[in-house]
């Protein structure tokens, strides 16, 4: 009887320490999630952003020989900052940065915006959806093409209504509205 009661308590101790781990990797997550809000509103203060709107994931390139290079697993979430001249596209930096402060990974002028398209994994165009679904999608892209080099950026989206969501805003923004 002493046994099971022991074995009980060694259970229920185990429990409640997996428990606290849980709750405690919520709180961080949340907290960083925090950090990370603000950091990004800081930012769009400090640049005189006029809006800012999610713009889907990249999914970083990495080098394979022969010149080729691949598309990685991690997705990277984007958000188009709009400021008075140009577009700037951040991202959230990785956990393992200590700095919260979002990152610039690219730059368009406004005048430079050229086409913007919503493609199918063919290249196909994908017709603007009336309502947003309720059923899962095959993912999209949203194509950016500019002036200047590389003139072109590809942004993956799960929804082809929020993937057109973010073309109207950037074909708002471009030289051709």
């Amino acid at each position: 009887m002493i046994e099971a009661a022991l074995l009980a308590a060694v259970i229920a101790d185990s429990r409640a320490r997996a428990i606290a781990r849980d709750v405690g990797a919520l709180a961080e997550a949340r907290q960083r999630s925090h950090e990370l809000a603000l950091a990004r509103t800081r930012w769009l203060e400090q640049h005189d952003a006029e809006a800012s709107f999610p713009c889907g994931v990249t999914r970083p390139e990495l080098p394979v020989d022969e010149g080729r290079a691949t598309r990685s697993g991690e997705e990277v979430h984007v958000i188009a900052a709009v400021l008075p001249g140009s577009v700037v596209f951040l991202v959230e930096p990785p956990a393992w940065l200590a700095s919260p402060d979002p990152i610039e990974a690219g730059t368009i002028r406004r005048d430079a915006i050229g086409t913007v398209d919503v493609v199918d994994a063919g290249g196909r165009p994908v017709p603007e959806p009336a309502t947003e679904p309720f059923d899962p999608e095959p993912e999209v892209e949203l194509v950016v093409r500019w002036d200047g080099d590389p003139g072109e950026q590809r942004l993956t989206f799960r929804s082809s209504w929020l993937a057109w969501q973010a073309a109207r805003r950037l074909r708002g923004l471009s030289k051709q509205a």
